[in-house]
């Protein structure tokens, strides 16, 4: 029982949090918690005066030890539920999955998959030739798909993609001149710590992980093998299909995916004032009230006050507007009065254009 509730000053859930501290130092241990104690009053003493239990020193695992610790600290001390879960002892870090490529390697499907319990996903596109792994990876935490604390992982992990496809195409054409892109060599395995599997916005919970692709020589037909680590039931998009519609239920989207009825159909008059219309696209795509006023901001640095300025821009005007094409995108689907169909991630220098009165991105 938590020292608190000794002194009689009420149950909340520090309480919780001080008995799961308890019962995972007897898990770990194998003995109860304050077995040196001989009775009730002994283990009331100890407790009271905030002396933890013998059987503390025990554990050798500094992660399991640090938990524990800041379990049964003082109540104003004391870990939330939160800290708990995003504590390194009981986090899985996430891994970069190549899931299709063209030819030539050089336009690529990658996904960050989460295997905990909540198995997420995030998959984006990437262009060898134009876009960096900071690049990519800032974007997603700019837009909150991914948490920041993930940067330093997943950045290491889309160089390490990076540099096994450079490998692997070199050899299997050793006259062909080096690709001129260049990525950082390979480090050692940095300490990623306190890093939580969870995106708090994006929370879903979907089928098997995806079927990755082995980083082989091209076969004959020009085909790249598939690996066997993940279930053969799930296999990865190929690149003449069309992504797969709401991949990713629940309230957070996926980098790629499809929002049919993510914008509503609606036409807004010229004189609408531009704040009223990017808070109304941001909370369509689950953004958040300090993102919109973010666009916002910038479009008024461009001399963009209402519906009719934005609608007056060239296609050329666009881009010096300083958002990203996420955002661009979002907002000329909304302008037009169209849903918002298939984002994917590019490279932020990127046009919009119009092909066949539906807004596409070209790289």
């Amino acid at each position: 029982m938590a020292p608190e509730m000794y002194e009689e000053k009420g149950y909340n859930e520090k309480v919780d949090i001080y008995a799961f501290g308890m019962c995972l130092l007897e898990m770990v241990t194998g003995e109860y918690p304050y077995g040196e104690c001989k009775n009730a009053a002994q283990i009331y003493k100890k407790v009271s005066q905030a002396i933890k239990p013998e059987s503390l020193k025990k554990v050798q695992d500094p992660k399991i030890l640090d938990l524990i610790n800041n379990c049964l600290a003082p109540e104003n001390e004391r870990y939330t539920a939160q800290q708990i879960m995003d504590h390194p002892f009981l986090t899985v870090e996430p891994e970069v999955v190549l899931m299709t490529a063209d030819e030539t390697k050089t336009q690529l499907t990658l996904q960050v998959v989460f295997k905990g319990m909540d198995k997420l996903s995030v998959k984006f596109e990437f262009n060898v030739e134009r876009d960096t792994a900071e690049e990519v990876v800032n974007e997603m935490i700019e837009e909150q798909v991914l948490q920041d604390n993930y940067q330093q992982l997943i950045t290491h992990e889309i160089n390490r993609i990076l540099r096994e496809i450079n490998k692997l195409t070199n050899e299997a054409d050793p006259n062909k001149e080096e690709h001129k892109t260049s990525w950082p060599s390979q480090p050692g395995t940095p300490p990623f710590v306190g890093m939580s599997p969870h995106l708090t916005p994006h929370k879903s919970s979907h089928g098997p992980s995806p079927t990755p692709i082995n980083l082989e020589r091209d076969s004959p037909n020009g085909t790249i093998a598939h690996t066997s680590s993940y279930p053969a039931q799930s296999q990865p998009v190929l690149p003449n299909e069309s992504p797969r519609k709401n991949s990713i239920s629940g309230s957070g989207p996926e980098w790629i995916q499809d929002y049919d009825d993510a914008l509503p159909v609606k036409e807004y008059p010229d004189e609408t004032p531009i704040e009223q219309f990017v808070r109304d696209t941001a909370l369509a795509i689950n953004r958040d009230t300090e993102k919109a006023n973010d666009w916002s901001k910038k479009l008024k640095n461009q001399d963009i006050m209402t519906v009719g300025d934005l609608r007056a821009l060239m296609d050329e005007d666009w881009g010096q507007i300083g958002l990203t094409v996420f955002a661009l995108r979002a907002l000329k689907n909304a302008l037009h009065g169209k849903t918002l169909r298939s984002l994917p991630r590019t490279n932020s220098a990127a046009s919009i254009s119009t092909n066949g009165g539906e807004e596409t991105l070209q790289e």
